[in-house]
């Protein structure tokens, strides 16, 4: 009887041990995805880059006129809530800015209204495919890769 306790308690560690791996790796590729979308957000004033908001438990639905364009205010957000994440849980990842969509999906007016030189066929130099898709593009490849 103790040596199957004593097996079933080693078996239970494993269990944990595995689940614990499995959440760090979803948590950073989920990081990596989100900081690379962050980074990747065209600066103009930093206010889209600054709009990033990360959750666990629903979609955030705030904005902020704050500017920042490093995109580090995001990352603490993103790292914030990432830390509480657990396997099982939806993660959420917004931006509620109404010009987001054109900046994703290059629908600035062709041609420009007022030529500043920052697009070029109504697409944003700095994200000429946007950000979002393409990093969930690379996010795709990469699990299925790990899943080989």
């Amino acid at each position: 009887m103790t040596q199957l306790k004593s097996f079933s308690k080693r078996v239970e560690l494993a269990g944990v041990r595995l689940l614990n791996g499995s959440e760090k790796k979803v948590r950073k590729s989920i990081r990596k995805t989100c900081v690379d979308i962050i980074n990747q957000t065209p600066v103009d004033t930093g206010r889209l880059k600054n709009n990033w908001y990360s959750s666990n438990r629903q979609p955030i639905n705030r904005t902020t006129k704050a500017t920042d364009p490093t995109g580090k205010i995001s990352i603490a957000r993103l790292d914030k809530v990432l830390a509480k994440f657990k396997l099982g849980q939806i993660f959420y990842f917004v931006n509620n800015l109404p010009y987001l969509t054109v900046v994703e999906y290059g629908r600035y007016p062709n041609p420009p209204k007022n030529p500043t030189g920052k697009t070029v066929n109504g697409f944003s130099k700095q994200a000429p495919k946007g950000m979002v898709r393409i990093n969930m593009q690379k996010m795709r490849r990469r699990l299925k890769e790990r899943a080989r």
